[in-house]
């Protein structure tokens, strides 16, 4: 081989690697740039409950704080039915790009599908688990006038076989009526569940006396309690942390492990790229550790509970399994 024809093939040789360098910074280029693009249009996130409760109110903050971080608009679009499942089933249906999200809700993703016949969607295979937002405790609320002045004086009196406790839920199915249950079975009480349309329909009946106690949401409890209308005994939450001060945990002495707190985070449909769940939980993360966000929704008694995508599939698999032994033991169905 003449040095001349060495050099020719040489150079072909390098040429062609540099073309190929080339291509190969290109593609990588490319993938960066539609990672870093998202998202490029409006984004929309269903709620599957009405405006104006807890669920709703988290996720409006949640898509306004988006909106500012990301540079595109979160449009809240609240499709009402079913504990969530109409919002569920439509996202499961919904293009995996990015563009159609939903606020799943515990009851939807851990309860609903093993409380109602006919679920069309399983939690972990039909959608993506995208960010852990935010959870709440329940409280365990008495009238004020109530003969019950600790939770001790409660449990004592549902014990006596000859005594018939009544406790509310905001229905049947709900986060506080399975609550409810497995605090009935733990602490061995009688007590009766009587269904209500949402905790806030209970109240009127427990200051009245007409029911002897309910596990609510802060955001209906506290203001009564603070009006004087209810007595707060104890609080299901799952850590001194979370929850009102100087209240008593059901959890740490009463009833070791017990709590009951819902939760929201954000979902898509199943085969999300993974550079959108990225995006989407690295920024869920930023707003939730904002401390103006925290005031805010400390001012709705929730609570920041913010995780990677594997943790919030980790909470729904512990979860739902933990509220379905509940429902079979106290054997609920919504037909």
């Amino acid at each position: 081989m003449s040095q001349e024809t060495f050099v020719v093939i040489n150079r072909r040789s390098i040429l062609g690697f540099a073309a190929a360098c080339a291509g190969a910074a290109a593609l990588s280029m490319a993938s960066i740039v539609h990672a870093a693009a998202y998202p490029e249009k409006p984004v929309t996130l269903y709620i599957g409950f009405s405006a104006g409760g807890p669920t709703d109110m988290v996720g409006r903050l949640l898509a306004d704080k988006l909106s500012q971080k990301l540079g595109q608009t979160f449009v809240v679009e609240n499709k009402v039915g079913a504990s969530g499942v109409v919002a569920a089933n439509l996202l499961k249906k919904a293009k995996p790009d990015g563009y159609t999200l939903m606020l799943g809700s515990s009851s939807t993703l851990s309860i609903v599908p093993y409380v109602q016949k006919g679920i069309q969607y399983d939690a972990l295979k039909d959608f993506t688990s995208i960010a852990l937002v935010a959870s709440y405790p329940y409280y365990l609320v008495v009238p004020a006038d109530s003969k019950f002045k600790t939770f001790d004086d409660l449990i004592a009196y549902g014990r006596d076989k000859n005594n018939q406790l009544s406790y509310a839920s905001a229905g049947t199915g709900a986060v506080n009526h399975l609550a409810g249950e497995w605090l009935k079975d733990e602490t061995k009480i009688n007590a009766l569940h009587a269904p209500y349309k949402g905790d806030s329909a209970a109240v009127p009946d427990l200051i009245a006396g007409r029911i002897d106690y309910a596990l609510l949401a802060g955001i209906v409890a506290l203001p009564q309690a603070e009006a004087g209308k209810l007595r707060i005994l104890a609080s299901a939450s799952s850590s001194p942390d979370k929850g009102a001060p100087n209240i008593e945990i059901i959890g740490q002495k009463k009833v070791p492990g017990f709590e009951a707190e819902p939760w929201n985070g954000l979902m898509g449909p199943a085969g999300l790229p993974q550079e959108v769940v990225t995006t989407l939980n690295t920024a869920v993360n930023e707003v939730l550790s904002d401390p103006e966000v925290k005031a805010q929704l400390l001012k709705l008694d929730q609570y920041p509970f913010s995780g990677t995508p594997d943790e919030f599939r980790q909470r729904i698999k512990d979860q739902s399994a933990r509220w379905e032994s509940i429902i079979k033991k106290a054997n609920i169905v919504i037909e």
